[in-house]
C-alpha cells in the first residue's frame, strides 16, 4: 500500500492544479510563487508530499506549456 506522501502526490497529479499554475505564470515562476504553491497544496489537504517531486510534476507541465501541448 502507497504512503501518504506518494498517495498525495498521486491525488495531485490526477487534478489540473499543477497544470493551472504553470499557465497562470507563463511557465516562468519564481521562489516566492513556488512557496504560495506549496502552502496552498497544504491547505487544500496534499500534504505531505514531496515536494521534489511536485517541482518535477511542474516542470514536466511547463516542458508541455512551452512545446504548445499543454
Amino acid at each position: 500500500m502507497a504512503s501518504n506522501v506518494e498517495m498525495n502526490l498521486i491525488r495531485l497529479s490526477k487534478t489540473d492544479l499543477p497544470k493551472k499554475f504553470v499557465i497562470d505564470h507563463r511557465g516562468e515562476w519564481n521562489h516566492r510563487d513556488w512557496l504560495e504553491f506549496c502552502a496552498m497544496l497544504e491547505e487544500k489537504g496534499y500534504t505531505p508530499i514531496d515536494l521534489d517531486q511536485v517541482g518535477l510534476l511542474l516542470e514536466s507541465a511547463k516542458t508541455k506549456y512551452l512545446a504548445g501541448t499543454l
